[in-house]
């Protein structure tokens, strides 16, 4: 196998990692961690996301979060709809992962409307910001499973999203296993049609949830089908919140060492990483404290 020289993580602990934490961080301790993590060498950061504080009220201060990261490289926030979208472009983000569910009953539980209302909100955003300089991402949420046993998701099924994706404005693809399900070979042949689908000119990023222990060999059967972007949070936090039992991230620090081994560059510093992901379960373990239900 020749591996790449080089891999690109993205770091989602901001949002993914918090959105259903335990703990709470004050939109200070955020940007602090979102600085932190870019100081580390993480080339990309999902800093936040712009959902109903009804829904998700952990991300309720996106703006002050995304306003104050201005200066920082390559900010992603996450947005389910156009509202979402309108709220983010004012901030100035980088770049925004527009989201769908390839499982039809988390698509309605998770956005509130269908994959047809989705896609017709997300070609609204194409068309109307064509020049902006935002670059819009689609991501695919449980492209290798679903949490429901009454549903059956298959590669098909995730190749012709993203291919809807990219007719519509897509410029990189996401493709989330948000259930953890996913194993080495379905991961291999659902990349592998996505790219016969939508060229291979489009950028793919794998966002594994880990309920296994097969995160790591997925990441193998990645790379052999050429993905070189992976999203991780730090210590494994994470989960869908409307994902029975949702299972953790991968570990930031896990993939990077492990990349470092096999002899992939990933520009990451691991000493730093080990510093921000202290500090970070000391800052949620004193907001649990603070909150009485830690002593």
């Amino acid at each position: 196998m020749n591996w790449p020289k080089s891999v690109k993580v993205i770091d989602v602990t901001p949002r993914d990692g918090l959105q259903d934490a335990t703990g709470e961080l004050t939109s200070e301790q955020k940007i602090e961690l979102c600085k932190d993590l870019y100081a580390a060498g993480v080339p990309s950061v999902e800093i936040t996301a712009f959902v109903s504080p009804k829904w998700v009220p952990l991300m309720r201060d996106a703006e002050t979060v995304a306003n104050a990261l201005r200066d920082q490289p390559d900010t992603i926030a996450l947005v389910p709809n156009h509202k979402g979208f309108e709220r983010a472009l004012r901030t100035g983000v980088d770049a925004v992962t527009f989201v769908v569910s390839a499982s039809p009953i988390h698509q309605r539980e998770n956005l509130r409307m269908s994959l047809s209302d989705s896609f017709e909100q997300f070609r609204g955003i194409a068309q109307t910001h064509a020049s902006s300089q935002i670059r819009l991402r689609g991501a695919i949420s449980c492209a290798f499973g679903s949490p429901f046993s009454t549903e059956s998701i298959t590669p098909e099924t995730v190749a012709d999203i993203a291919r809807e994706y990219v007719d519509s404005g897509a410029v990189e693809l996401s493709l989330a296993d948000t259930v953890g399900v996913g194993t080495p070979q379905a991961i291999y042949d659902t990349i592998l049609l996505v790219k016969q689908r939508v060229g291979h000119d489009i950028p793919i990023t794998l966002h594994l949830h880990d309920r296994y222990a097969l995160g790591l060999g997925n990441i193998v059967a990645a790379l052999a089908a050429g993905v070189t972007v992976f999203e991780t949070a730090l210590a494994g936090l994470g989960g869908c919140p409307f994902v029975p039992d949702a299972p953790g991230n991968l570990d930031t620090e896990q993939v990077v060492h492990w990349l470092h081994l096999m002899g992939i560059h990933t520009g990451i510093d691991e000493h730093a990483l080990v510093h921000v992901r202290k500090r970070l379960l000391k800052d949620l373990d004193a907001s649990m404290v603070k909150q009485g239900k830690l002593r």
